[in-house]
């Protein structure tokens, strides 16, 4: 990929972020304790599944509309839940996330977990209030919700929470698929629901999102300096190894949107994502 498109599609990513981090600001403004601590868990991010949903909803349509921006907000208001819950002490126990206290060390357990639950059920309201508008995202919002639940995104920190001390490399994909695969699948595939594509396209989609998560997770492995209590393929493989295992992983990403048109940016995707450095 040349550098012009490269450095569009990073700037376009750091318009996104952007302008979720402006709505987000927005939608918590009101001063209550629960509003603080929501925007707190939420007011910061790369807002790579936002830009998942936004930029392939630009394939299809030239300007991204209110109701676009109030569904990517919701996917980052999950996104946040769900780091709010993983952190907590019950869970992975992490005292700090994006650089700064958890939530529950700022503000106390009882009141992360109820930062959680409010984070998931307003981002379900804001997907309702949006297809009560626009019936067309209601589909989308449905296969979302999928994605991140019971079946999807939480089997996937269920296995990571009661895995053995010894496990194999198709444990570690299933893993990596559920937890972040799936919400991949979830923000891409949502797009495409809404853009009206065709089974066919939807399908090639959720492969492509697929390896993408994976090769996302396989990255943050590499990333990764103390790796020895969790999930890592450094656990599995010698560093050379996970880097040809990415590399296959990241073709394979390609070549199924190879034949799609406008594929410039999940084009970039795959080398964004994978070659990133935090």
């Amino acid at each position: 990929m040349n550098n012009t498109i490269y450095e569009k599609y990073e700037n376009r990513l750091a318009y996104n972020k952007r302008i979720i981090d402006e709505e987000m600001k927005k939608y918590f403004s009101e001063d209550s304790k629960i509003n603080e601590a929501m925007l707190y868990a939420a007011d910061s991010g790369k807002r790579i599944r936002a830009s998942l949903f936004l930029e392939n909803r630009r394939l299809h349509t030239n300007e991204i509309s209110k109701n676009d921006l109030l569904f990517a907000l919701a996917i980052e208001m999950i996104q946040a839940y769900s780091l709010v819950h993983d952190d907590l002490p019950a869970m992975d126990d992490d005292d700090y996330r994006r650089g700064k206290e958890s939530v529950h060390k700022h503000y106390g357990e009882d009141l992360a977990i109820l930062t959680g639950d409010a984070l998931l059920s307003e981002a379900s309201m804001l997907m309702m209030d949006v297809s009560l508008e626009d019936p067309s995202y209601l589909k989308a919002a449905s296969y979302l919700m999928k994605k991140v639940g019971k079946d999807g995104m939480i089997t996937g920190q269920i296995l990571d929470l009661r895995r053995r001390k010894s496990y194999a490399e198709d444990f570690l994909v299933e893993v990596y698929d559920k937890k972040t695969g799936d919400f991949f699948k979830g923000a891409i595939v949502a797009a495409g629901i809404v853009n009206g594509y065709d089974e066919e396209i939807i399908a090639k989609l959720e492969r492509y999102s697929y390896y993408l998560g994976l090769g996302f997770q396989i990255q943050d492995d590499l990333l990764e300096e103390d790796f020895k209590d969790e999930i890592n393929i450094l656990n599995l493989k010698d560093l050379d190894s996970s880097k040809k295992f990415l590399a296959e992983i990241n073709g394979k990403c390609k070549k199924e949107i190879e034949d799609l048109e406008n594929n410039d940016f999940l084009l970039f995707l795959i080398e964004f994502l994978t070659n990133r450095k935090y």
